[in-house]
């Protein structure tokens, strides 16, 4: 039997959030983990200023003030944006690690005089080394030095909610909102005496929520998945994967906002709300755009586009030659039934001439990825409310298909796209592990020997892609020999494809994934365009989708 990787987890006091709850939870269904102890400081510091000093102090109201309008802010972000929804409800609760079977550590300790600073002293070091524990997990604010960082055999793992090569500080998730930043980050670390440089092992990115909390809550739930994930992995491979590149860091480390920037906050917030109303609005919505050109080629304002039918809209197109005509299929949205279907057209250089409906199904389709093997042609269209990925074979060309095979079920996976390369079939997907349908921010590789009744072998490096400015599918072109992946990135709150990028691929095999972005379009001929998430090319006619205001 294999000996369980031994945790202890170093809190601030015998509380621990929902997140800490549902680890340890995890951690006691896990064959080869085991959450042994918790350790708390038995002499924390006393840094209060006396109550005199601080009455005198020149920025003792402004702090009070401060304090009072985040609070504010918090708790109302709390119960309009957090306490009601499914996957944050309990956020705000408190649980006592007492409820659990964790033994308690005692360490005594020197700290600095902010407090903050933490060296444990030579009894408790003893003590601890014989605990024999793997991986110590910080889940306190303090700054450790000293023998502690390397005192077990894979050093002290902590999570650290920003990225850390633009956002250092604090608080967590809010200056990414303040800044309109399109994603926000996360990464797991092994500390070291360097502080805030510790040894990558893990970075993600997510799309930026609409408000502080909301999205510090959705750092915080996708960074314990995959560091739950991570320790799985260290478990099963008895080692620390590689470290990761650390970047320079440049920026200035974050503070608390002052009371100037969070009235700011709050006005930007109103702000966003009417830009809902206005996004919501039914009129800005996708468009399919073409022309008789290869990808490389094409010009936007050029283009030939495909009127919406009143209640619907058009978007994902994907074009195939067939008895030298060309055809586009298209995920077609209906306002009134809520889901789409895939609508055909043949294109020319005149127009395009709708042809009918190709596919629908009880439950919602689109981006219609379609390829021929074997003088067959199939399509793997998005059914991630079905929660599988399916193979359609074409039975009579363009409108009758038929489900040849679920490739994967019980899978949260959306605009999967399938190649041949190198004798194996290779599909990249957008899987929500949490499967909560939200496919923005990561991308997984699998393949298989065969493409009917073969066995998807998940890639050893998933996921792949942790970046919501880059991970999700848009399509995919080819030029000669080399295949670029179409990537969509996110804008400012959560503003769904806002652009596009190529990213050719550069290496794809059982081990490795690498890809270097070779353009990226960030603005259109048009300025009601608001953005452009999808492009595909068959080098006869490129088509493509805009977001449109009109």
């Amino acid at each position: 039997m294999n000996q369980k990787l031994k945790i202890g987890l170093l809190l601030e006091n015998e509380y621990v959030n929902s997140h800490i709850k549902e680890l340890i939870e995890w951690a006691s269904n896990e064959s080869g983990i085991e959450i042994s102890h918790y350790l708390i400081a038995k002499n924390n510091p006393n840094i209060q200023n006396s109550l005199i000093k601080k009455l005198f102090s020149v920025t003792f109201i402004r702090k009070y003030i401060n304090n009072y309008f985040k609070k504010l802010i918090m708790r109302y972000e709390e119960k309009r944006n957090l306490l009601n929804s499914r996957n944050h409800s309990n956020i705000s609760r408190k649980y006592k690690i007492t409820e659990f079977k964790i033994s308690k550590f005692t360490y005594g300790a020197q700290f600095s005089k902010n407090g903050i600073s933490v060296t444990l002293d030579e009894d408790s070091l003893k003590t601890l080394k014989e605990l024999d524990l793997d991986i110590l997990l910080r889940f306190n604010k303090r700054i450790l030095k000293g023998e502690i960082l390397n005192l077990n055999k894979f050093g002290i793992l902590s999570l650290h909610l920003g990225d850390d090569m633009k956002y250092r500080g604090g608080p967590s998730g809010f200056w990414e909102v303040y800044n309109k930043e399109p994603n926000s980050g996360f990464i797991i670390q092994q500390l070291t005496e360097n502080l805030d440089n510790g040894n990558l092992l893990f970075r993600g990115k997510i799309a930026t929520e609409k408000t502080w909390l909301l999205n510090r809550a959705e750092l915080n739930l996708r960074s314990y998945f995959y560091l739950k994930q991570f320790l799985k992995e260290i478990a099963t491979n008895k080692e620390l994967p590689n470290y990761l590149k650390n970047s320079p860091y440049t920026d200035k480390v974050y503070r608390n906002p002052t009371n100037y920037q969070l009235i700011k906050y709050i006005l930007m917030r109103i702000q966003n709300k009417l830009k809902d109303i206005r996004f919501n609005n039914k009129s800005n919505r996708y468009q399919v755009g073409f022309q008789k050109s290869s990808w490389g080629d094409l010009e936007y304002r050029k283009s030939i586009f495909i009127e919406n039918k009143e209640g619907t809209f058009n978007a994902d197109p994907f074009v195939i030659e067939k008895e030298n005509k060309n055809y586009c299929f298209v995920e077609c949205f209906d306002y009134s039934e809520k889901k789409a279907k895939i609508n055909v057209y043949e294109l020319s250089e005149q127009g395009s001439v709708f042809i009918g409906t190709a596919l629908e199904e009880s439950f919602h389709l689109s981006f219609p990825y379609i390829f021929e093997f074997n003088n067959d042609i199939y399509m793997v269209p998005e059914s991630s409310k079905n929660r599988d990925i399916r193979l359609y074979k074409c039975q009579n060309f363009p409108l009758e298909w038929t489900l040849e095979e679920v490739l994967i079920s019980d899978i949260d996976a959306a605009d999967t796209m399938i190649l041949r390369k190198d004798n194996r079939w290779w599909m990249m997907t957008n899987e929500d592990p949490l499967k909560l349908n939200n496919h923005n921010y990561q991308m997984n590789i699998y393949y298989s020997d065969n493409l009917l009744n073969g066995e998807w072998i998940s890639h050893k490096n998933n996921p792949i892609i942790m970046d919501s400015n880059k991970a999700r599918n848009a399509g995919l072109v080819f030029a000669e020999d080399s295949i670029f992946r179409v990537s969509q990135a996110f804008g400012f709150y959560k503003k769904y494809g806002e652009n596009f990028s190529l990213n050719k691929i550069e290496v794809l095999d059982s081990n490795n994934y690498s890809e270097k972005t070779f353009s990226t379009h960030t603005k259109f001929f048009d300025k009601n365009i608001l953005g452009s998430h999808h492009l595909h090319s068959n080098n006869i006619f490129s088509v493509f989708d805009i977001w449109k205001k009109t």
